[in-house]
């Protein structure tokens, strides 16, 4: 359950049981403002009041004994402030003698509204000051009752929780905050940070923002102080290799056929190393940025797969190896087909170099809902070791194989996951015992008012 909810629950829980334990309380009647929900039959009353003041002079205090169920078994008490027993010389209670003082100061009617019953004190001659108080118990009706504590009960909820709704969003809406950002900061986007709403704060979830943004902009820096090295350390390279290979060329001229060997073997390992620091540059340019000052445009994979596994065909029949695509159904994608033309050769030579002669790569490409194309690619291969998914896809990793070979990934996949990155994509690997590794490629589908790519 979601920190939010489990705050909110026993914040509201605990405000609901101490608001409910006081609305119990003895001490906290009913007030006098819900005296609307009573029936109070005050002429009934009045009627009641003259006739136990006639029957008390004509009987004596024998008459008060004498219960009338009409009259709600009220009783008589003697005009005076400071009244504490009626005329039968039963006592008062402390709210009764109350009202008897309120009602002797007033003509009014005074009522004590209490959760069973109606305490109600009135003058039995509303004109004479010296009256005697008629004061009587009203009982409260059960269909009255059970709307009060309906309503009780109704106000105590809703006002408990939105104090509760209020210090849980305090407490809980940093911490959401703090969640997306990291989530933002996870997935790439360096540039995300804790808002100053947050960091702000004075508690302890201000520290937190706080450290998490000094942290990021160190890592910020240190990132981009890596692709600032990438990118200057394979430009300087390319000068000097151009100049080899000039030197190599005039060293095959003038030494003629006695070291056409060794020539080559300079050769070839020069081109190895121009090839590298090809894909250095390519990476951080992908990396930075620079490589998408083009405008997207909308095409289709369809095409795109059919040409990247032409031009495999042509590798993998040499081994005796097969390429072939089980389902195709095509998709169009936003984006730079060169650069997701680059990520398929490089995924799809990667496979094809680590499977066994007479092996087979299988490619499929499909729709995986109404707004997400899927390309996968899958080999028999040895796959890799478990956990290490994630780890082909950064640059200059090798892992070993099931089979004992070596996996290397190079900057081919590094390569890929940045081209597919910039087509608003994703790229990841799985690996099954006996199934050799998937790659698979989530990419959104174009809108149809985009224009297609030729």
């Amino acid at each position: 359950m979601k920190l939010f909810i489990r705050l909110l629950i026993a914040c509201w829980s605990i405000i609901l049981i101490v608001i409910v334990t006081v609305s119990l309380a003895p001490s906290l009647s009913l007030s006098v403002d819900n005296v609307r929900l009573r029936e109070i039959p005050l002429a009934t009353l009045q009627t009641c009041a003259r006739d136990a003041v006639k029957r008390y002079r004509d009987l004596g205090v024998e008459a008060l004994h004498q219960e009338n169920s009409n009259c709600y078994r009220g009783r008589l008490v003697s005009p005076g402030p400071d009244a504490a027993h009626d005329l039968a010389g039963r006592p008062l209670t402390h709210e009764e003698a109350m009202l008897v003082r309120s009602a002797f100061y007033s003509s009014e009617t005074a009522i004590d509204a209490q959760p069973d019953v109606t305490v109600v004190a009135s003058r039995a001659d509303t004109a004479n000051a010296q009256s005697y108080i008629f004061i009587t118990s009203i009982p409260v009706s059960h269909h009255a009752y059970v709307l009060w504590n309906l309503e009780r009960l109704f106000r105590a909820v809703v006002i408990s929780g939105l104090f509760s709704l209020m210090i849980t969003a305090y407490v809980a809406r940093p911490i959401t905050i703090l969640t997306g950002v990291a989530e933002q900061f996870g997935a790439g986007d360096l540039k995300a940070r804790v808002a100053s709403s947050t960091i702000r704060r004075k508690d302890e979830l201000g520290d937190l923002g706080r450290v998490f943004n000094q942290m990021a902009a160190r890592i910020e820096s240190l990132i981009e102080r890596y692709k600032s090295f990438l990118a200057h350390a394979s430009h300087e390279l390319g000068s000097p290799l151009a100049r080899l290979n000039i030197a190599l060329a005039l060293a095959r001229r003038r030494a003629g056929p006695d070291f056409e060997a060794e020539h080559d073997r300079i050769g070839h390992e020069a081109e190895r190393l121009s090839s590298l620091v090809r894909e250095l540059l390519l990476l951080a340019r992908l990396e930075s940025g620079n490589e998408l000052s083009q405008h997207p445009t909308r095409f289709d994979t369809a095409k795109l797969v059919e040409e990247a596994c032409e031009d495999v065909r042509l590798e993998a029949d040499q081994e005796q190896k097969t390429v072939q695509i089980c389902r195709h159904d095509g998709f169009h994608v936003e984006g730079y087909p060169e650069l997701l033309r680059r990520a398929l050769d490089n995924v799809l030579r990667n496979s094809l170099r680590f499977i066994e002669p007479s092996g087979c790569v299988e490619i499929s490409y499909f729709l995986d809902g109404a707004a997400t194309g899927v390309i996968q690619i899958q080999d028999d291969g040895p796959g890799i070791p478990p956990g290490q998914e994630d780890l082909i896809f950064e640059p200059f990793v090798t892992l070993s194989g099931n089979g004992g070979q070596r996996r290397g990934s190079g900057l081919g996949l590094a390569i890929s996951r940045q081209a597919v990155f910039a087509n608003g994509g994703r790229i990841y690997a799985q690996c099954q015992p006996g199934k050799g590794l998937t790659v698979t490629i989530e990419l959104p589908i174009a809108p149809p008012n985009t224009r297609l790519s030729l």
